[in-house]
């Protein structure tokens, strides 16, 4: 078997936004396992909570479920550009998948990304609700061509 992490390979992200990468992995009704996060050669260290503030979350964040498959997530919130990398998942019971962050300081997605060879093609769609106050909903999603 092996793990996949939902989305693209590689991942840009802006420097104090929230990322939460998640891994699935199919299994048995005996395969138990259980998830690794990587990031590099190094482990992930989840945050304890702050002693000052007992309500604060906790930076780094690990959770796990255990149904039909296997899916544990990674959350990290107010990202850093230290936080860039490659991350893996890597169950006991299969193959590990990766993905490459980039943290992004200050700069759009699409300037951090000129000097490779890669073609950026924006896509917006907008959704216009109006009932009692009119509200626009925009998404934008950046498509990497290699």
């Amino acid at each position: 078997a092996r793990a996949r992490i939902i989305g693209p390979p590689d991942i840009y992200v802006k420097s104090g936004s929230l990322l939460t990468l998640t891994c699935l992995m199919s299994q048995g009704p005996h395969d138990l396992g259980t998830v690794a996060w990587f990031r590099g050669s190094q482990a992930v260290v989840t945050s304890p909570r702050s002693e000052n503030d007992i309500e604060a979350e906790p930076r780094i964040t690990v959770e796990t479920e255990w149904s039909d498959a296997l899916t544990s997530r990674l959350r990290i919130t107010y990202l850093k550009p230290g936080d860039s990398g490659n991350y893996s998942c890597v169950p006991t019971v299969a193959e590990r998948a990766s993905v490459n962050v980039h943290v992004i300081n200050g700069k759009s997605v699409r300037n951090a990304i000129t000097d490779s060879r890669d073609k950026i093609i924006p896509i917006h769609t907008s959704i216009i609700y109006s009932g009692e106050i009119a509200t626009i909903y925009t998404w934008s999603l950046f498509i990497t061509v290699h």
